[in-house]
């Protein structure tokens, strides 16, 4: 309890990352999403998920990705901001996404 470590220097930025393929394989029916978020260059959450609907496109696969990220940026955003970091993250979080 004596001892912590402190970052100092550069803001806490909370950066996420989506990503999807769509029905890759003739056997499927649903595409594959994924995001993984870091907080000053670690990772914090990542996820790795069956569709629950069926996209029709590539562009639609890749949009249900990004709203399953958003969904997560959105509470890790209210996670972050109940716990003493000394420093608050940035009021945005970058979400890179490959559409």
């Amino acid at each position: 309890m004596d001892y912590a470590i402190e970052y100092s220097g550069f803001h806490v930025i909370l950066e996420g990352y989506s990503d999807a393929n769509w029905i890759s394989d003739s056997d499927e029916t649903k595409s594959t999403n994924g995001y993984v978020f870091t907080l000053r260059d670690g990772t914090i959450a990542w996820r790795s998920t069956r569709q629950t609907i069926i996209a029709r496109s590539t562009m639609k696969s890749e949009f249900v990705a990004l709203e399953m990220a958003g969904s997560e940026a959105e509470w890790l955003k209210n996670f972050l901001a109940n716990i003493p970091l000394g420093m608050k993250p940035t009021p945005s979080v970058s979400i890179h996404y490959d559409c």
